[in-house]
Order: C-alpha cells, then sequence, then structure tokens
C-alpha cells in the first residue's frame, strides 16, 4: 500500500506543471460524438482474409448513420457491430483517437490495415472480455478524410462507444489524463490513509468492528477511486486486473455500509441487516471468483448488483425509519451522509445504465465525504466514550474495592458447588444413557439386572451395596457390592436393623413422596451406641390400586472427601433420591409392558394362546411352509353340546372342562405344535411339518384318552364329554397354506354333519374355487 500511495503523490506532483500544458492542448482536439456510421453483424471475408466491408467493394447503402456515440437501434440480440467515421483533418504530428472505454473488445481498421485492437477477437466475431479502460488509437499519417472503421463485440447490455471520443495529438493524452484524474488520486491517497489510521486505532480501541467498517469502506472506496480512474493504467497497464479490483472494491460498499449501520444503531439490530452485508459479501465472491475461473462474465455482475443494491438501499431505509424517532445527533449525521451517498451511488446507476444523459458523477467525492463524516463522529463518539469510560473505570474500582472480599469468601463455595454441578452433570447423562439402554430391554427381571449392574459406576465414588428382596423368605440379601474390597453384610442384620425393622422406615412408596423418608434413617445406630453413615434408599415400583412392589433396597456410605462433606450431603441425598425415582418409573413401565405383552397373547380362562397369538402365528408358519415346501397342518377342535352342557351343570362347571380339555390337548401334541382357544368351546392345532395322517394319529389318541376321562366338578360328577375334529394339511389339500383355517373349519362342519364325536380330513372338494 505504500509503494501505491508514493506513486500516486509522483503523479500528483506531475499535475501541476502538465495541467497548463493540458488546457492549452484543448483547442487541438477534435470531438466525434456525431456523424458516426453503423453497420449490425460481422463482415465477412474474401478468398485473399480481407476484411469485405472495409474495402471499395462493399455497399455503402448498408452503413446507417446512429445519433451518439454507442447502443444503435435494431440489435436484436446482436453482439457484434462496425462503425465508421471520417477521420477530420488537423495539424497534428502524431494523431491518435482517444475513447474512454468501449464495450467490450474491438479492432480498429485504416486503409485495408488493421491499427488497433483490444482484447483478442477470432474469425467468427468472438472473444472474451479483456476490461474496461480508455483507448488512444494511433492513425496514420496523411489519412484525413479516410474511413476509421471500428470492429466491435459485446455480451453487454451496451455496445460501442462510451465517454470522451476525440481524435488528438499522442502527447496530449498523458497531460490529459493526470488533469483528469487528479482528484481522483487525491481522494484515493486520503481513503488510503483513512484506511490505515483506522487498522492502526483497531489494536488499541475497543470499537474494533466499528473500526473495521470505516477502514473497509475507505479502502474499498480508495481501491474502487484509483482502479476506475484513467490513471491506473499508467501505475500498471493491465486493465482486466483493474476491472476486478474495481468490481471487488464497489461489491464491497454495501457491506461497509451495512456493517457501519449495524454498529452504530444498535436499537436497529435485525436480522435483515446482517443478512444484507452477509448477503452482498457472498455476491462479491461469487461474481469475482466465477469471473476469474472464466465461469460467468464480469460485464454482467454490474447489472445484477446495481439491482441487489437498489432492494438493499430501499430494506436498510426501511429499518431506519421504523426506529428514526429514538436516534441521537451522531444517528442523525450518519444517516444525513448516508442518504447523500445513496443518492451518489444511485445517479451512478442511471448513468450507467443509460436512463440520463452522461456525465462524470462524483462517485469519488461522495464517497470520500462520506467516509471523513463518519470518521468525525467517530472521533467524537471516541472522545465522548473515553470520558464516559474514565468515570465507570473510577466507579468499578471502587465497586471492586467493596465487593472483592465477599466474592474471595463465596469463591471457595462456588468451586466446591461447580464441583458439585460438574458431577451431578456427568451423573445425569449416565443415568440417561443407563434409562436409554432400559428402553430396549422388555423384561423386568433383565432391566433390573442390567441397573444393578450400572450402579458402581453411576454412584462413584459413594461405596455401597444392592440386596434384592427374596420373594420366598422376604428377607434382603445381597447382590452386588461395590468397590470388591468394601464390606458390606451378606444381609440386612446387625448392625444394621432387620427387615422388619428397616420396613417401618422403608414404606412402600415412599420414594414419590417430596418429603425424604430416607432421612430419617439415614444414620443408623450400631450395636455400641454410635451413628454409622449409612444411607438406605428403597427402589420401588408402583403398581394397581395404588400398591408398590420393593425389589430391593440401596445401602450407600457418602465419600469423606471434600466434596461429599456435610455441607452437601443433603443435596447429594437428594440428588440421587430423584434418580431412583427416574428409574423406578422406567422399570415401573417395563414391569406393565412385560404385563401387558403376556395379557395380549394368553387366553385369560384356559392359559393357552389366544386367537390373536394364532392369527400372527399362522401367518409367520405359512410364510416358511410356502418358502421351504415343509408340510404343514391345522386341526379345529369343538366340544360336542357344550352349549347344553352348559346349561345343564352350569358355566363354572363348564369353565372347568374347558380347562381340563385345554391340559389335555397341550399334553397330546409335541413341543413345536401350538395349541390355541379360538374362542367359546373351539380350540386350534398348529402342527409344522406334519402331514394331514400324523395329525390324525394325535388327535385319534387324544380323543380315546378324551373319552375314557369322566370330569368333576366339586363333588358332582359331570360324566364324559367327546369332541368333533376337521383337519386340512398343505400341500395335501391346498396350494395356499394360508387356506388352511377355511378348509379344516370345513371338514369340522362335515364331522357335525355326520353325527359328532369323529375326526374329518379335508378333501379337495372343501379346496374354494
Amino acid at each position: 500500500m505504500a509503494r501505491l500511495v508514493l506513486h500516486v503523490l509522483g503523479i500528483l506532483l506531475i499535475c501541476v506543471p502538465t495541467f497548463a500544458l493540458a488546457q492549452e492542448a484543448l483547442a487541438q482536439k477534435v470531438v466525434l460524438e456525431d456523424g458516426w456510421e453503423y453497420r449490425w453483424g460481422d463482415s465477412p471475408r474474401l478468398p485473399d482474409g480481407t476484411v469485405l466491408w472495409i474495402t471499395d467493394a462493399d455497399a455503402p447503402e448498408l452503413w446507417q448513420t446512429m445519433s451518439g456515440i454507442g447502443n444503435p437501434p435494431g440489435r436484436n440480440d446482436q453482439n457484434n457491430l462496425w462503425m465508421r467515421h471520417r477521420i477530420p483533418e488537423g495539424n497534428w504530428h502524431q494523431p491518435v483517437l482517444f475513447v474512454s472505454s468501449l464495450n467490450l473488445i474491438g479492432e480498429a481498421y485504416v486503409h485495408g490495415d488493421r491499427i488497433y485492437q483490444h482484447g483478442q477477437l477470432n474469425d467468427n466475431g468472438t472473444g472474451s472480455f479483456a476490461g474496461w479502460t480508455w483507448h488512444a488509437i494511433p492513425l496514420p499519417t496523411g489519412s484525413a478524410d479516410e474511413y476509421l472503421y471500428l470492429r466491435l463485440y459485446s455480451t453487454y447490455k451496451d455496445i460501442g462507444l462510451w465517454g470522451k471520443v476525440m481524435v488528438m495529438e499522442k502527447a496530449e493524452v498523458l497531460p490529459m489524463i493526470i488533469a483528469d484524474t487528479r482528484a481522483d488520486l487525491l481522494v484515493s491517497a486520503l481513503c488510503m490513509v483513512i484506511a490505515g489510521l483506522a487498522g492502526l486505532l483497531i489494536l488499541a480501541s475497543p470499537q474494533q468492528w466499528r473500526l473495521a467498517s470505516i477502514g473497509l469502506f475507505a479502502l474499498a472506496t480508495g481501491i474502487m477511486v484509483i482502479a476506475e480512474s484513467d490513471a491506473s493504467q499508467l501505475l500498471l497497464a493491465r486493465p482486466l486486473l483493474w476491472d476486478y479490483l474495481a468490481a471487488a472494491s464497489y461489491f464491497s460498499l454495501p457491506v461497509a455500509m451495512a456493517l457501519m449501520l449495524e454498529h452504530w444503531f444498535p436499537q436497529c439490530r435485525h436480522w435483515l441487516l446482517h443478512s444484507i452485508w452477509v448477503a452482498h459479501l457472498a455476491y462479491m465472491f461469487a461474481a469475482v471468483g466465477l469471473a476469474m475461473l472464466g465461469l460467468a462474465s464480469l460485464t454482467m455482475a454490474f447489472p445484477v448488483f446495481d439491482v441487489l443494491l437498489l432492494i438493499s438501499l430501499t430494506l436498510i431505509g426501511l429499518i431506519l425509519f421504523r426506529r428514526h424517532r429514538t436516534f441521537d445527533t451522531d444517528q442523525w449525521l450518519v444517516i444525513l451522509s448516508y442518504v447523500a451517498f445513496a443518492i451518489v451511488l444511485i445517479t451512478d446507476m442511471l448513468v450507467a445504465h443509460g436512463l440520463v444523459h452522461w456525465y462524470s458523477v462524483p462517485v469519488n467525492l461522495g464517497a470520500l465525504v462520506f467516509a471523513l463524516v463518519i470518521v468525525l463522529i467517530s472521533l467524537r463518539f471516541y472522545a465522548r466514550s473515553q470520558r464516559e469510560l474514565h468515570h465507570l473505570n473510577s466507579f468499578l474500582e471502587r465497586e471492586v474495592e467493596i465487593r472483592t472480599q465477599a466474592l474471595e469468601t463465596h469463591a471457595e463455595r462456588e468451586r466446591e458447588r461447580a464441583t458439585l454441578l460438574a458431577i451431578e452433570h456427568n451423573k445425569s447423562q449416565e443415568l440417561a444413557h443407563l434409562i436409554d439402554c432400559l428402553q430396549s430391554i422388555g423384561a423386568l427381571e433383565s432391566a433390573l439386572q442390567r441397573t444393578v449392574d450400572a450402579m458402581p459406576d453411576l454412584l462413584h465414588p459413594l461405596h455401597g451395596a444392592f440386596y434384592r428382596l427374596d420373594p420366598q423368605t422376604g428377607c434382603l440379601k445381597l447382590d452386588a457390592v461395590w468397590p470388591e474390597h468394601h464390606q458390606a453384610p451378606h444381609t440386612l442384620k446387625t448392625p444394621l436393623p432387620s427387615y422388619e425393622s428397616l420396613a417401618d422406615h422403608l414404606r412402600p412408596g415412599s420414594m414419590t413422596r417430596h418429603q425424604s423418608p430416607s432421612r430419617n434413617y439415614s444414620r443408623l445406630t450400631n450395636e455400641d451406641g454410635g451413628a454409622s453413615q449409612y444411607w438406605l434408599l428403597p427402589l420401588d415400583i408402583p403398581r394397581a390400586n395404588q400398591q408398590f412392589q420393593r425389589l430391593g433396597v440401596l445401602y450407600l456410605v457418602p465419600h469423606e472427601n471434600q466434596h461429599w462433606r456435610t455441607a452437601h450431603s443433603d443435596r447429594t441425598l437428594q440428588f440421587i433420591e430423584m434418580g431412583i425415582g427416574r428409574l423406578s418409573l422406567v422399570l415401573s413401565s417395563i414391569c406393565l409392558q412385560e404385563e401387558l405383552a403376556t395379557m395380549s397373547y394368553q387366553d385369560g380362562l384356559t392359559g393357552l394362546h389366544n386367537r390373536r397369538y394364532f392369527d400372527e402365528l399362522m401367518a409367520h408358519e405359512a410364510a416358511i411352509a410356502i418358502r421351504k415346501r415343509s408340510p404343514l397342518s391345522l386341526a379345529i377342535i369343538d366340544i360336542d353340546h357344550f352349549k347344553q352342557f352348559n346349561d345343564r351343570h352350569g358355566h363354572a362347571a363348564g369353565d372347568s372342562v374347558l380347562c381340563s380339555v385345554s391340559r389335555m390337548l397341550s399334553n397330546s401334541f409335541r413341543d413345536i405344535d401350538v395349541v390355541c382357544r379360538l374362542g367359546g368351546e373351539e380350540f386350534v392345532v398348529l402342527l409344522p411339518g406334519a402331514q394331514a395322517d400324523d395329525a390324525l394319529q394325535r388327535i385319534s389318541r387324544m380323543t380315546r384318552a378324551l373319552s375314557e376321562s369322566a370330569f368333576r366338578y366339586g363333588e358332582a360328577s359331570l360324566g364324559t364329554v367327546s369332541v368333533s375334529c376337521g383337519i386340512a394339511s398343505y400341500p395335501a389339500n391346498t396350494n395356499d397354506p394360508h387356506a388352511l383355517l377355511l378348509l379344516a373349519d370345513k371338514a369340522l362342519y362335515r364331522a357335525k354333519a355326520e353325527g359328532r364325536a369323529r375326526i374329518t380330513i379335508a378333501s379337495h372338494d372343501d379346496a374354494p374355487s
């Protein structure tokens, strides 16, 4: 940056002696803003490679007169344009055609020869963007009154020439450029100085973000001004590089402006304001990056940015307007400078898009004034902030003296509390992980064992043990102890109270109360009358009718280090009780799910599986039989005349007969055969891997045993009962094992129709059509 500033100052020194020469040379300049002719498209070439449109063989009537120096009518998506103008007469030693800029690349021809080119135009008349810059096209000596042809190519919204177009002496170009750009160079140098000062102050100021936004705006303005000025080519003749710098700095201006507003107006901080500068920053990197990679055109990024900038300026104005009643003097000065600079930017857009007649908009001066106003306001704010900071420091020093002693006293307690909270946090995570594991366990016994296994790590560093309730003896027996060297009694006896006396304290359901009954027995008495530090906490789960089932008792010895001393014992005990309460609810849920699962698949009267279990098992076994092509048999058994039996002996006697028949059925088949109660007096037997004859043999033995059995209910003899049975088998009777139930039911119907007390095997006639 220092070298760039030296270059700029060197050029400024040249401005003074050359300014008078530049003013005198203006009289020798011939402006060519009218009289141009144009022709759309690209000229064909003769066999020898000569361009047709610049030869005498060309048809002059096809050239049309245009108004101005660019954007002739009738473009119609054309990207190629030829322009021509007769070279005026003049007393020039080295005449040149000076053009401020052309869109976008082109070539110049005189006497059929190419005398100048900007960019590379191929035979198809296309090429890549080479940057916006001024051009000094050398004109051949003695070419007065000859046509100067310009071959132009542009994918931009504009095509043609832009800015100044004049014939002048070559020696006058440099003084003219310096004279025209000395204000730009001065503004750029001042902006660079402001950016450098802001960068230095960032290191020592608490307002880093505010100074950073000012420095970013000044830096972007300085680079933009020097990059867009004609003098940039005198520093480094790389027009495309300067265009990239100009685009990056121009696209960065809204970022700096939004950052300044975001930090100058804390009452207006809004997610939309933050999103605006983030969006512009992303657009800057995307547009410049894609252009440098050749994936997009830099020229098309400017119209899109102008639309985005207009939207952003409107949104920022709306955000500020909503809180305008809360602004102070400094904020109003910022807004006025912001509005003035926004007007300059919008005017520059209108000129660039041809909506307003071309003239040089002083964007550089507007940016400089904006930056200077912001700097002055920042200095004023900084001075005021320093005074307030001094008063605040004095006040804080007094407050610190007053509170230091109290904080020192409180610090030790807070460290202990922080350590305890950290332990509780870790234990809560371990408990949550344990509860997550328990959720996937379906059996209460397995869940309880998993809980006991996790207790040593969960309750570390406490020593302890867990006692399981023996349902046979009703005593609490040692189930787990930690650590291994800890001595814990095998049962809760002396010096601990017996289970009976402990039960008076450990009332079922005590963990569900807000009071902590366990504190009544947290200090148990030894035989010698001394107090022992033991905690006994019951693990109960709620059951029906507000009853509780005791699973065991947790026996803990408090740790003797500083984190578990008496000052924190109540908190620690309460934390453990809450954890046991959570485990109690989870284990209760598992127990309830286990009971519900049993009830949903079991017949309450006979203990056999019910119809729901049979339906699921039938679908499973049918799928296996189809996949393995293995036999599957099904039998439906119905007690004959059971309704009359109930009417004669009563429903209680009928229920006893159903239970007896159920036991006989369960004992008459293989372990892999499944007996289910369909409902009422109907039973079904599923025999995987069995043919119809195998099922017939087993059911026949069962019916003979049943006919020889006399049933009794209390003192009354009920006599004997008979059954009817229908059997169906896959694949003997059907090709679809899912149809076995229907076939067996039809076979049972035929057995009843033929006189009952018999077994019937399904036939092919029973198969569904």
